[in-house]
């Protein structure tokens, strides 16, 4: 069995928790969320835990669907009790971002404007005129926004001019020699 899938999902008091066949409904007052548990995989809900088992051992990949059920399960309560948050650094001359009724409007140095609809349940802010940032309680969700945004203007290697996750290097080039 998967070694992830041994451990079991701690929930807080804050969180409701209701299982119907292979449905789980979680709920902290203010947002509602459901997951599908895979074919196979069979949950149970004891101590404030929920702990994953195979329900039929005679498939040999079961064990890797038990372990992504409980990531998935464990990143749903992890982004109810707090917001997951990606940054997004903007560099290059005259680039820049605002957010106006859940558009964000991205300048990148083309000869048009960026407008890019937020999807619900996701929030832009930004701390200085080059920094994004995006919370959501859905972890793919902001993943995968965070890399939408970054597919308008990736990051260059010879000047470092783009849009790409705050703190990470990239792989900078030289340039021409005479």
């Amino acid at each position: 069995m998967s070694r992830v899938g041994k451990l079991p999902v701690s929930i807080p008091d804050n969180i409701k928790v209701v299982i119907d066949k292979n449905t789980l409904t979680f709920d902290n007052g203010k947002v509602t969320k459901t997951y599908q548990i895979s074919l196979g995989v069979k949950a149970d809900f004891a101590d404030k835990q929920i702990k994953f088992t195979s329900a039929d051992k005679s498939i040999s990949d079961i064990s890797m669907f038990v372990g992504m059920d409980r990531s998935n399960v464990k990143n749903i309560v992890a982004g109810l009790q707090t917001d997951f948050r990606t940054v997004l650094e903007i560099n290059g001359v005259g680039y820049k971002a605002s957010v106006d009724k859940g558009i964000l409007t991205l300048t990148l140095g083309y000869s048009h404007e960026i407008y890019y609809a937020l999807p619900s349940g996701i929030n832009a802010a930004f701390e200085k005129p080059n920094l994004i940032i995006i919370t959501g309680n859905d972890k793919v969700l902001v993943g995968q926004v965070a890399a939408e945004i970054i597919s308008f203007r990736k990051p260059e290697p010879y000047k470092g001019k783009g849009v790409k996750i705050f703190g990470k290097k990239i792989l900078r080039k030289e340039g021409k020699k005479k």
